[in-house]
């Protein structure tokens, strides 16, 4: 299996690296899975580190679910896609706390700057219509 070059530009706040994480779908998920939302999920700042604890929690747990299913008589075809995965999985964890512990005033500029250069949204927490 060929493997490509992985980018290097920043990611967006709105989506992991891998692009299987997206914090529409997380925030969609919240929302219908409680009738009344806290209150810290109207706080920008507090609702991204709450979106980036999810990514890391299944990340990790779908790289762990594949790391116990490869055994030493994997067919290798599987066992390599199982491995690429697992890889890309770990630098959505790695994205996952650096978003955590990064300074949203960061993202926000990124965002801003992106915007002013009609190659993004703008605030990386824009709902989809």
């Amino acid at each position: 299996m060929a493997q490509t070059s992985q980018p290097t530009a920043p990611q967006p706040a709105s989506q992991s690296p891998s692009g299987l994480f997206r914090m529409s779908a997380w925030e969609g998920e919240f929302e219908r899975a409680n009738a009344q939302l806290p209150r810290w999920y109207w706080n920008r700042d507090q609702r991204r580190r709450h979106y980036a604890r999810w990514v890391e929690a299944e990340a990790e747990t779908l790289a762990q679910r594949l790391s116990g299913l490869l055994r030493p008589g994997t067919p290798a075809e599987s066992a390599g896609a199982a491995r690429v995965l697992i890889e890309s999985l770990a630098r959505d964890i790695d994205w996952a706390r650096r978003l955590e512990d990064s300074d949203p005033e960061d993202d926000r500029r990124d965002g801003a700057r992106d915007g002013a250069q009609g190659g993004g949204r703008g605030s990386p927490f824009a709902r989809a219509a």
